[in-house]
């Protein structure tokens, strides 16, 4: 859970509108292509030829995806858009949260959704490499990819994880003229590589 700095009070928490997932939401969003259909529909109202267009796929395809996404409450009509000819859809809320104890309880879906955040997050950083270098000067060496590996105890780990989330935090309150949307992207995880466990 996001918290707000108390040098910098103005920081919004982006999670403040979220849904807040439970097992049977969590089969809304378990899906690569749904997720990136809720994404899509939390920036603007869409109808589902330009959710098509938008992410190339079938008409038919979007149309079954948000039917889902309407199923499991993420989406919703939105009657003042529509007219008798294309039906409009908003999203809910803003994002949402996972709390911790579906693992125990869904492990499978909370695993399945992950899988889909982190396919969303490959090919959102492997359009940002094709566009790297043609990025206008002064931004081509602000953005940055980065990868560290840690020796950590659990404290350690969430001690790091509560600092990550307060610089987000208080960053999330800044912007001016000239800002541009910045996606930042992080996953911090104990390795999985055999061996890596010192009580295995």
């Amino acid at each position: 859970m996001s918290t707000t700095p108390a040098d910098d009070q103005s920081a919004p928490d982006p999670f403040e509108n979220a849904a807040v997932l439970d097992a049977r939401s969590l089969r809304g969003l378990a899906h690569p292509l749904r997720m990136r259909v809720h994404q899509l529909l939390q920036k603007a109202p869409a109808t589902g030829k330009a959710v098509a267009e938008r992410l190339g796929i079938s008409s038919a395809s979007a149309s079954y995806h948000l039917r889902q996404l309407e199923t499991y409450g993420f989406i919703r009509e939105d009657p003042d858009l529509g007219t008798s000819r294309e039906r409009w859809w908003r999203a809910e809320a803003r994002g949402f949260r996972l709390p911790e104890h579906l693992d125990t309880e869904a492990p499978e879906l909370t695993t399945a959704l992950r899988h889909a955040i982190a396919a969303g997050w490959s090919e959102r950083l492997g359009a940002a490499v094709n566009q790297w270098s043609a990025q206008p000067e002064g931004w081509r060496e602000a953005q940055f990819m980065a990868d560290r590996t840690l020796d950590l105890t659990l404290e350690q780990a969430e001690g790091l994880r509560a600092e990550l989330i307060e610089v987000l935090n208080r960053h999330a309150a800044r912007g001016g003229p000239g800002e541009r949307t910045v996606h930042v992207q992080l996953a911090a995880f104990p390795s999985p590589e055999p061996g890596a466990d010192p009580d295995a």
